[in-house]
């Protein structure tokens, strides 16, 4: 990831020449998402579970799934990318708090980035060193453009812009050290496969209680 130094403290926003937190409506739509559906889904779960005698079980799962939820919403109120004269600390969402020397930061290169759908995009920064390796990304879906804009600004160096939209794929295949552990293969399967197996345990369950009416 560039040139990596220790682990920034929170104390590092306080001398900030510039912070950028992630954007108020995506912090407010995963809390709202938690509320309304996630919370409601898990007590319908549970209580679904009671006539199975396996409703403790199930709680365990669901409680496991709800501490890993919220504790992945607080990470988001509290990351953070700071702008120091000397540095810049960025604190991840699902990642850890990075710090990386200003003065290495040789040029950004602006990237639209798109998923499945070519009509949905996001702007991206990448920032290359003097030897033209990845440093670190922002990404304009979690920091918001005016965000990405004010950190382009404040780090005041060489900009370029890639003309032709990339999807994913193409972007990690061009900079794969910027992927993030989330973004792995290894990752995705067992992500993938933690949630067939929870989604199978329940389903086990739910056809237990009913078989035993």
């Amino acid at each position: 990831m560039g040139d990596m130094t220790a682990r920034a403290t929170p104390l590092d926003t306080r001398t900030a020449e510039e912070l950028v937190r992630p954007r108020a409506s995506l912090v407010r739509s995963t809390g709202l998402s938690i509320v309304f559906s996630a919370l409601p889904i898990a007590v319908a779960v549970v209580w679904s579970a009671v006539p199975t005698g396996l409703w403790l079980v199930v709680a365990a799962v669901v409680l496991v799934l709800t501490a890993a939820v919220l504790v992945a919403y607080l990470r988001l109120r509290s990351s953070y990318i700071a702008v120091h004269p000397d540095r810049v600390t960025i604190r991840g969402v699902l990642s850890g708090t990075h710090t990386f020397a200003r003065s290495r930061v040789h040029e950004l290169v602006l990237v639209t980035r798109h998923g499945v759908s070519a009509d949905r995009t996001s702007r991206d920064v990448v920032a290359l060193d003097t030897a033209g390796e990845a440093m670190f990304r922002i990404r304009g879906d979690v920091w918001g453009e005016a965000g990405v804009d004010r950190l382009v600004d404040r780090l005041d160096v060489r900009t370029s812009r890639v003309a032709k939209a990339m999807s994913a794929r193409e972007f990690q295949r061009r900079w794969p050290r910027l992927r993030a552990w989330y973004e792995q293969p290894v990752a995705m399967v067992l992500v993938g496969g933690a949630a067939v197996l929870t989604v199978g345990g329940l389903l086990v369950a739910e056809t237990v209680g009913l078989a035993r009416k």
